[in-house]
């Protein structure tokens, strides 16, 4: 039954906040959202961002069936009058007949409140809205049904969720849909690697993180003193007022909020930042990373709860007042982290705490570019990269084991499969093509299929899977390899690390493209396709390996500059059998990434030596550096899969290999989820004991001899 809209309105004239709650049953097959405000909104449904308008004539119908959800939904309204009449009105027709209409059964707030766009938010103080007479402004909107002229409908766009304004975005991610994984370590297990473990499945990075330090108080063109964590500033100055630096202490990912008192209207600007550098060297107004980490706000007089609708990567925040005709007060500084649902149930303790702590630091990095897909970084770029995809993914098999955000971030990888059979680089229609990366992506999914057994999905993306291999294939010689022309844009947009001619590590990734299709083929039943890359990997295995005796990874200069390369080079002198100088790599430069205070991992090995990111430097070239990139987490997956020698030889740890190598460490406890359970390492005083999860079994390498174990803990000398 459709109900007609009345017209809204609070105590404030300036603005007012508005929520309303209501069931569905069933999600409809049809849902379109007109609103209309007087003169100006931010739109939210179920917790999402749907859109914000600032401008007089704004009537809009929306197209907001995958915004919702069977049971309880929540429509939240922030409401702006900046000059004239005020009014709100809002109607949601669903399939053509129902609707939810604003009325006098929506609640209000005549500021703003932390949380009150948000599902959980408790409103049951707010009050009842003020019911207008239509007439005074907007009747006309609402002589026709929402969605009434298809062409005037505005559809969300499948796309990031980043830099949102009028036109709505929506990504279908397991993010928002996932619930809260519940995990106890077993008994059995805790027993064995020790109360460090359940501390470990414990050490969720914080939902909220509240500021650790007040810095770089400057009065500049006004006043400000700082008492505690609560702020003064009188900041009358068109430009350059007083400003103040937060230091949260710790890498965080999610909006930034703090508490804003004052008799009139509020102007502040605020520059994020992953070191405090950063903070103070903004980029040039022309480029994305800009808008990613510079913000302008104007608040209303009175008492704010103001949180940032931009979500930011960053440590430090400076805050910069300017125009303000009255004392402003400010405090309660925290951030409202977003967090991607998982288990903790991967672990590593070792005997060097260097290394300790860089498997933390890759955790948390790790988790922290989980969000909608798997970002390459939390501040920039945000992207879902075909890359980066694969090896984030592979690290999560070692400390999470979550499957749902690879599945999706590859089936919308597929979606963007070029006529030509080509992966691109990135999510999104047009994007570069790097030929590494469409194998990459292909490898991606013999990874998924070694780690978790899941066939059905290998079988799923077959054609793809098969389509990236063969582009690959129509670009070899006769002698079955990758001749790699010059990129003639000079980037890195051919290969990543911009190398040339028969390129030992680019062919080596398409070797490894041809055994999936392979294995894939034969999967499917297959027979002809199976036949056909065998016949290809027959004339291609022994060209790569030549090539990779001639030039082996481990003298590649170039593959050292990047997270992905390096990893490839360690795992080569892993399996090489040189683990002390694997070893050393991985001290020597994720160490220095950690020697400057950080908690997380940078993009890539930039530097010998990194700056202190809670100092400010002169000129720092690495100020804009992505201090939290998820490829760079590669020890997560080295340690336990090479020192401790844990890895799949059938599909879904049916059988793996424990093939311990300590090197120089006295003694490591190591725990590699599966879908079979925990497997469980420990090694001390020179002997191993092993758990074994049910319906698995063991192959253990030790002085030359192989035993195999079935499930159950076992003692080895």
């Amino acid at each position: 039954m459709r109900m007609t809209p009345r017209q809204l309105w609070g105590r404030c004239a300036k603005e007012n906040f508005f929520r309303k709650d209501f069931e569905l049953k069933d999600k409809p097959e049809s849902a379109v959202l007109r609103i209309f405000v007087d003169t100006g909104y931010e739109l939210f449904l179920n917790g999402r961002f749907v859109a914000y308008v600032d401008e007089w004539n704004n009537t809009r119908d929306y197209n907001v069936r995958m915004f919702l959800t069977p049971g309880r939904n929540v429509i939240a309204v922030h409401a702006i009058n900046t000059a004239g009449h005020r009014g709100f009105a809002f109607e949601l027709l669903l399939n053509g007949t129902d609707s939810i209409s604003s009325d006098e059964t929506w609640k209000t707030a005549d500021s703003e409140l932390w949380g009150w766009m948000l599902p959980e938010y408790d409103d049951s103080a707010w009050s009842a809205p003020d019911v207008m007479p239509m007439e005074i402004f907007g009747m006309p909107q609402w002589s026709s049904l929402p969605g009434n002229d298809p062409e005037r409908i505005i559809s969300p766009i499948p796309n990031t969720p980043f830099f949102c304004a009028e036109v709505p975005k929506f990504i279908d991610s397991p993010f928002y849909t996932k619930q809260p994984e519940s995990f106890t370590p077993s008994a059995e297990l805790s027993e064995l690697i020790g109360p460090e473990y359940a501390e470990s499945a414990k050490a969720y990075p914080a939902a909220f993180v509240h500021a650790k330090n007040l810095m770089e108080i400057d009065a500049k063109n006004g006043a400000i003193k700082a008492d505690g964590f609560k702020v003064t500033a009188s900041a009358t100055a068109r430009y350059e007022g007083p400003e103040f630096t937060i230091d949260f202490g710790e890498e965080c990912c999610g909006y930034f909020r703090m508490r804003i008192k004052s008799e009139k209207i509020v102007r502040f600007r605020i520059c994020y930042g992953e070191c405090l550098d950063e903070c103070f060297a903004e980029p040039e107004p022309e480029i994305p990373l800009h808008r990613m980490l510079i913000e302008t706000i104007s608040l209303q007089p009175g008492v704010q709860e103001w949180e940032s609708r931009m979500r930011v990567g960053f440590r430090f925040a400076r805050i910069e007042f300017f125009h303000c005709p009255a004392e402003v007060e400010v405090d309660e500084f925290h951030v409202r982290n977003t967090i991607y649902p998982l288990a903790y149930r991967g672990a590593f303790f070792c005997s060097d705490e260097s290394l300790n702590g860089i498997w933390k630091a890759g955790r948390k990095t790790l988790h922290l570019c989980m969000q909608e897909y798997y970002l390459d970084a939390i501040k920039r770029d945000r992207l879902l990269w075909v890359g980066d995809t694969r090896a984030e993914s592979l690290y999560n098999y070692y400390l999470f084991g979550d499957t749902e955000l690879f599945k999706f971030s590859m089936r919308e990888l597929a979606k963007c499969q070029y006529e030509n059979g080509a992966i691109g680089s990135a999510w999104g229609t047009g994007a570069s093509l790097l030929w590494d990366y469409d194998a990459w992506w292909v490898i991606a999914l013999h990874d998924y299929y070694m780690y978790t057994g899941d066939a059905a999905f290998l079988l799923e993306l077959k054609q793809n899977l098969c389509r990236a291999t063969d582009w690959l294939t129509a670009r070899t010689n006769t002698d079955g390899l990758i001749d790699v022309p010059p990129n003639p844009l000079k980037l890195w947009m051919v290969v990543l690390d911009n190398s040339v001619g028969i390129d030992p590590f680019l062919n080596s990734l398409y070797l490894r493209a041809l055994k999936t299709s392979c294995e894939t083929c034969g999967l499917a039943g297959d027979t002809e396709g199976a036949a056909r890359y065998d016949a290809l990997i027959a004339k291609t295995e022994p060209a790569v390996r030549a090539l990779l005796a001639k030039s082996p990874l481990k003298d590649r200069k170039s593959l050292y500059s990047h997270s992905t390369g390096i990893y490839e080079v360690i795992e080569s002198l892993f399996s090489e059998g040189d683990s002390a100088a694997a070893l050393a790599l991985i001290r020597q430069r994720w160490g220095t990434l950690l020697a400057c205070g950080a908690d997380t991992l940078f993009e890539g090995m930039c530097s010998d030596s990194m700056p202190r990111l809670a100092e400010r430097h002169e000129n720092n070239p690495l100020a804009h550096i992505s201090f939290c990139h998820g490829w760079t987490a590669g020890p997560c997956s080295l340690l336990p899969a090479w020192i401790a020698g844990i890895r799949p030889m059938e599909p879904g740890f049916k059988q793996f290999t424990v093939a311990p190598n300590p090197v120089d460490l006295s003694w490591f406890k190591t725990v590699v989820p599966t879908p079979h359970g925990e497997i469980g390492l420990v090694f001390r005083d020179g002997a191993y004991t092993l758990s074994v999860p049910e319906n698995t079994t063991a192959v253990f390498h030790l002085n030359g001899k192989e035993t195999e174990f079935g499930s159950g803990v076992h003692t080895i000398r």
